[in-house]
């Protein structure tokens, strides 16, 4: 039999996570399974509201209350030595134990949404990122500082020995989601996640910084989880796609058969409204309504509201499992259950 770490990295199976508020319940993750592979990329897609950042902080288990992971498990296959590993299941780890607090920052970095607020303004950012090499590593403040300099010179900050006493205020937008990249590689992880990093920057400066994550992932090595809801970056880094809805992965295949051969409802929906250059002035393919409010879930399918493959009375009623429609591609919907197939191929629908 295969053992599965000696392709997969990470694994998350059916992880839920829940926000337990005073307005009502939160499902923000609600069964949610992926898995990463080794020196690969996969990218977590989805609108705002579909529980990509939160699936991502619980691997790091920096879910904040009235958060907690409530269910499922979250698998990281790490190598103890050529050939051999060992599984840690990181849901079962305190969130401030000394287990993860090892694993988080030095294995597994994370380079945040939005750098300004994740660097502290009181703080140089060399400051910052020396702090990270010396949590993890036994090293000198004068070989802290060194490795920093080096850091900062590698993710293309020009002049690093000036910049590395600069406080973020000082930065460009660019330079610091430069330095947040900097500072998640200095540990050399083996698993890096981006959430959203290139959301708040330019053209120009999202294309940079997007050749630079692959280039870096090529020179390190690491396993790299991608949170965004642009396409254009999909289709430009991905070897893998996970499509999320309201909690949910709803379609999860390689990037190829994502963009030739989508299956959910959602994900064709996705695809469609992404702006082409040949279409008609003001041609523009949106989706229907917006992503339901997480107090009011829909009972049935999550999408039914917005797909306008719905039947009533069925996909309003019975929530989708997820169906395997080959060994490596699962889509998320009843259209796909031979059970209730014909019932779409009756009303036309099924494709």
């Amino acid at each position: 039999m295969e053992n599965i770490s000696d392709e997969i990295l990470l694994e998350l199976d059916d992880l839920k996570v829940h926000f337990f508020t005073d307005e009502g319940l939160v499902k923000a993750v609600d069964g949610v399974s992926y898995q990463l592979k080794r020196g690969k990329t996969l990218c977590v897609v989805g609108e705002s509201g579909s529980g990509k950042s939160v699936s991502a902080r619980a691997i790091m288990q920096l879910v904040q209350k009235p958060g907690k992971i409530i269910g499922g498990k979250i698998n990281y296959y790490q190598e103890v030595s050529p050939g051999k590993y060992q599984t840690v299941e990181i849901t079962s780890l305190h969130p401030t134990g000394r287990e993860i607090r090892r694993i988080r920052g030095d294995e597994i970095a994370m380079i945040f949404q939005e750098p300004m607020s994740s660097f502290s303004t009181s703080y140089t950012v060399g400051s910052q990122i020396m702090e990270a090499i010396s949590l993890h590593d036994d090293v000198s403040k004068a070989e802290a500082r060194s490795r920093t300099i080096e850091l900062l010179k590698r993710v293309g900050i020009p002049k690093p020995e000036q910049r590395v006493d600069e406080y973020p205020f000082r930065l460009s937008g660019g330079m610091l989601q430069r330095c947040m990249i900097a500072m998640a590689l200095s540990c050399n992880p083996k698993i890096l996640i981006a959430d959203e990093p290139t959301t708040a920057l330019d053209v120009t400066t999202q294309a940079q910084i997007l050749d630079l994550m692959k280039e870096l992932q090529e020179d390190y090595g690491m396993g790299l989880i991608f949170i965004t809801h642009d396409l254009g970056v999909v289709a430009e880094i991905a070897d893998d796609v996970a499509v999320m809805y309201l909690g949910n992965v709803v379609e999860r295949a390689d990037v190829d058969t994502i963009f030739n051969n989508p299956q959910h409802p959602y994900t064709r929906a996705l695809l469609r409204s992404i702006p082409m250059i040949e279409a008609e002035p003001k041609e523009l393919n949106p989706i229907y309504g917006m992503v339901p409010s997480p107090f009011e879930r829909p009972a049935g399918c999550p999408f039914h509201p917005r797909c306008e493959l719905s039947i009533s009375g069925l996909c309003d009623v019975i929530a989708p499992q997820t169906i395997a429609i080959n060994p490596k591609h699962f889509s998320r919907c009843l259209m796909h259950d031979k059970q209730y197939r014909q019932q779409f191929e009756q009303e036309a629908h099924y494709v």
